[in-house]
């Protein structure tokens, strides 16, 4: 009978072990974020909609502030501004992410460098900030609300000859 306990309780914590991970515990990995933001910044580069509508938390009343403009909900974002500045061979960096933790909330704080070429052919260059908030849902880090803010680079001194 002792022997059945001790192999009954082997077997119970062998199995135990295989148990699928806790989708409701917060995975504070790093590289889950910078994988999405990876994803967002490849998007955004091709006007491409997909990681955006999988990454993305599309919730009633959700902003996004971009370059000082301002989109309602995630069709506004990405109909209107990640497919129209593709077109414009947009080029976008993310550097220096900073990813942080708190329970099921997380955000990224990175910097950004953003180049394109507008319809009458001035050349676009700013470089600045971003903040993108997450919650942990369904096991998977979800992109809440984003902001950005850049200014253009200043190659030269404007009275330099």
């Amino acid at each position: 009978m002792k022997n059945r306990s001790v192999a009954a309780a082997l077997v119970t914590l062998a199995l135990a072990g295989c148990a699928a991970p806790d989708v409701d515990t917060p995975d504070h990995e790093p590289a889950l974020l910078e994988a999405v933001l990876e994803d967002i910044r490849v998007g955004w580069e091709e006007g491409n909609g997909d990681p955006f509508y999988t990454h993305f938390l599309d919730w009633d009343g959700a902003r996004y502030f971009e370059g000082g403009g301002e989109n309602v909900g995630l069709p506004d974002l990405v109909e209107n501004h990640v497919e129209p500045e593709a077109e414009l061979g947009l080029r976008l960096r993310f550097s220096d992410i900073q990813p942080h933790f708190e329970g099921n909330f997380a955000w990224a704080v990175v910097d950004t460098d953003v180049q394109l070429t507008t319809p009458d052919g001035r050349d676009i260059h700013n470089q600045g900030h971003g903040t993108y908030l997450f919650r942990w849902m369904d096991g998977v880090w979800k992109v809440v609300h984003t902001q950005s803010a850049s200014s253009p680079v200043r190659t030269a001194d404007p009275g330099a000859q």
